[in-house]
């Protein structure tokens, strides 16, 4: 009798420590915060750090391994792996975040967008944090290859040190982690690439885009182009032999399918190892088109630029958003004795340095923070990293006042469900998604006209329409390429 019911206590005492060990296992991988943050301290009231969005705090924890948020999204911890922590890189004093980029290689100067990312951090940083907890990127670099960026998240990832990465640089080093951050539930939030495929919240709900999407941006060309020629007008397009190039080309020719009157009669596509564009511009002009769009980055936007301005093909020049800082691709053309004078772009934001930035009070702290530092204030990647720092930050402060406190899951909820506004945004511009519904956080921006310039002298942009604004139509990626 004794031995029966000492193993039928054995089997009890076995049972429990299984549920435990159970109960334990989910509270690990669905849980709420575990760690409690400080006092957050004095929060600038300026702008200059974003605070939680009043709705932040109705979204977040609802049930269990569930997770909600606006816009029909729901996340559902239960199918990320076994060993998945919800509280992997936040503590009571920290929070941890990872990135991947170029700091050696031929596009190494986009590196300098995690400098200024750190910058800012920094900054934000020394004013209270995120809700008392100091915020931290560790940058890995990968040359702009997109297996070794794949190495580098996966080697971030293992270490279970980290809540998420946010901006890795890259269409098609992005597109190369998505499957593998989905199905391990790592965080791949506001990417340093605008493909319309990082706004696919059903079915990558761990990834999110950035900035203005090639078809919002590719959109707002052909309804400007739309109204320049009334009468109708031929195109020719020069993109870049990528996943960029080629996003934007899908995207202008989904919008010029929309717009009456508009036809591309020549594309032109060049490699990414070419020396120059010399041989597209050439092709492209005799086309004799009303309109060139260049789908270009880097130098070869100087080039192309400084190309067709030495022909004698003059169209209307349109340039894709690469193209559209003047100290990078504007000011090297005076050494040719050229000035860019006349190319149209969309802008969305101002770069602090833009002579026509109207919040000179957020110019100052950027130039005086970059300066303190040892920064040079006038390299456009480091503005471009306080723009997307300004929002990592806007996803981490709504995440910590959510319904379960600062987690992993959070940080997801609050990607994808931020409304607010950049101190540099162009008037009438907002950053803002809501899930499944709206996946894209910039579909507004201006046509503005590069003028003024010699070849001596840098210029400065001039407005050439009002803002033309489709928050909203595209919606997420499942619609925009089905062209509704």
């Amino acid at each position: 009798m004794t031995v029966v019911i000492a193993a039928a206590t054995g089997v009890s005492l076995m049972s429990c420590s299984h549920e435990e060990a159970k109960q334990a296992a989910d509270a690990q991988k669905c849980g709420p915060s575990t760690s409690k943050a400080k006092a957050a301290g004095d929060t600038p009231d300026d702008g200059s750090v974003p605070t939680p969005d009043d709705d932040a705090k109705n979204w977040g924890r609802s049930d269990g391994c569930t997770y909600t948020g606006p816009g029909d999204f729901t996340l559902d911890l239960s199918t990320c792996p076994s060993g998945f922590d919800n509280n992997a890189g936040i503590t009571d004093s920290e929070i941890k975040l990872f990135t991947s980029m170029p700091h050696s290689g031929a596009l190494a100067a986009y590196g300098a967008i995690s400098d200024g990312i750190k910058n800012y951090l920094s900054y934000v940083n020394s004013h209270g944090g995120v809700q008392g907890r100091k915020v931290s990127i560790d940058v890995k670099d990968d040359q702009y290859q997109p297996d070794q960026t794949r190495k580098n998240v996966e080697e971030a990832a293992q270490s279970g040190e980290y809540a998420a990465s946010f901006a890795v640089l890259g269409s098609p080093n992005n597109l190369n982690l998505i499957d593998y951050t989905n199905k391990n539930c790592i965080g791949q939030f506001m990417v340093a690439a605008s493909d319309n495929q990082f706004g696919d919240p059903a079915k990558h709900p761990w990834t999110t885009g950035f900035g203005l999407d090639y078809y919002n941006e590719s959109g707002i060309w052909a309804s400007w182009i739309s109204k320049r020629f009334p009468q109708g007008a031929k195109i020719a397009t020069i993109s870049i032999g990528n996943a960029l190039g080629q996003s934007y080309i899908d995207g202008f020719k989904r919008a010029v399918a929309q717009n009456d009157g508009l036809e591309i009669v020549d594309e032109q596509t060049n490699d990414v190892t070419a020396p120059n564009v010399d041989n597209e511009v050439t092709s492209a002009v005799a086309s004799k088109a009303d309109v060139v769009v260049l789908a270009e980055a880097g130098t070869f936007c100087t080039q192309a630029i400084g190309a067709i301005e030495k022909s004698s093909w003059k169209p209307v020049v349109v340039a894709a958003q690469p193209c559209a800082q003047i100290q990078t691709t504007y000011a090297p053309l005076g050494k040719q004795g050229l000035t860019g004078n006349g190319t149209n772009v969309v802008r969305y934001y101002y770069a602090p340095t833009d002579p026509d930035n109207p919040n000179q009070d957020f110019t100052k702290l950027y130039t005086d923070t970059m300066t303190a530092a040892g920064l040079d204030p006038k390299n456009a990647q480091y503005a471009n990293g306080w723009f997307w720092a300004w929002y990592i930050v806007q996803a981490l402060q709504d995440a910590s006042v959510m319904k379960g406190g600062l987690t992993r899951a959070n940080i997801n909820i609050a990607a994808h469900s931020y409304d607010s506004t950049y101190p540099l945004m162009v008037k009438g511009v907002v950053g803002k998604v809501s899930g499944v519904q709206d996946a894209y956080p910039f579909e507004a921006g201006g046509m503005y006209t590069y003028t003024g310039a010699t070849p001596t002298t840098t210029g400065h942009f001039e407005q050439s329409g009002p803002l033309i604004d489709n928050s909203g139509k595209l919606g997420n990626w499942e619609k925009a390429k089905g062209g509704s």
